[in-house]
């Protein structure tokens, strides 16, 4: 037999052992730092899908997400309307780049700036409920947030309580993992209405967690907004991003 074929074979038998052990985007791959961190366009991405444009009810028109988490997340969307056809299955935040996510921490940053003078209680405060630029979840095409930002509808209504059960129940038969769990030191308080698609996520956490072990400025050093130079930061960007449920590893 040729070298040339033995090699060919070889490779052949690489490739597909490749698809056994990665069906679809779990295939390893190296993320580019500016997707780690948000710094591009989704809507002109093409692995990215408007979910305005398929059956998934949404908030606003304009949010993205990357195609492989929308097919599955509307595999549990038509389950779910199923079993639940009144309940709310609504989308309301999908993908946030760096520059999206730099308004929300801006206008929280000026508000609270009027009233706080301490920059460490200002970044405590807005991460409460916020991500810094460049560290959210939400830059990764991967994670969404469903019906409500608010613990209390998860927990006082009806029709929220119902809504989590069968979220914790069902979605991770189609992937998704709730990233931000209870009973976690440190990190986002508990958000019941986050979930994140683990085939892709637990690849952006790991890549990531290598630079911030191996070469944090490289990520540091592109952190331009209002007060990263006046905070801890990077020891609350490791908390803050990898802090999260296990499960989602």
């Amino acid at each position: 037999m040729k070298k040339s074929t033995i090699l060919k074979k070889i490779g052949d038998l690489t490739l597909n052992l490749s698809l056994l052990l990665f069906p679809t985007f779990t295939m390893a791959q190296q993320i580019t730092l500016n997707k780690l961190i948000g710094q591009f366009d989704e809507k002109k991405d093409n692995g990215f899908i408007a979910l305005d444009s398929t059956i998934l009810p949404v908030n606003k028109k304009g949010m993205y997400l990357q195609k492989e988490p929308t097919e599955q997340l509307i595999k549990a969307y038509n389950d779910f309307k199923k079993i639940h056809p009144d309940i709310p299955f609504i989308i309301v935040s999908a993908t946030r780049n760096y520059t999206y996510q730099n308004g929300i921490w801006q206008r929280k940053w000026d508000a609270l700036s009027a009233k706080i003078n301490d920059p460490e209680k200002i970044a405590e405060e807005i991460l409460k409920f916020s991500s810094m630029p460049g560290t959210s979840r939400h830059h990764w095409g991967s994670d969404i947030d469903i019906t409500s930002v608010s613990s209390e509808y998860f927990r006082n209504d009806k029709k929220g309580i119902i809504l989590y059960k069968w979220l914790q129940e069902n979605l991770p038969k189609y992937g998704f993992c709730q990233a931000f769990n209870g009973g976690r030191k440190g990190g986002y308080q508990l958000e019941e209405w986050h979930w994140s698609y683990k085939p892709i996520a637990s690849q952006y956490i790991a890549q990531y967690k290598a630079i911030l072990e191996s070469d944090p400025n490289a990520i540091m050093k592109t952190l331009t907004f209002a007060g990263h130079d006046k905070i801890k930061l990077e020891s609350l960007v490791k908390e803050y991003v990898l802090t999260v449920n296990s499960d989602c590893y």
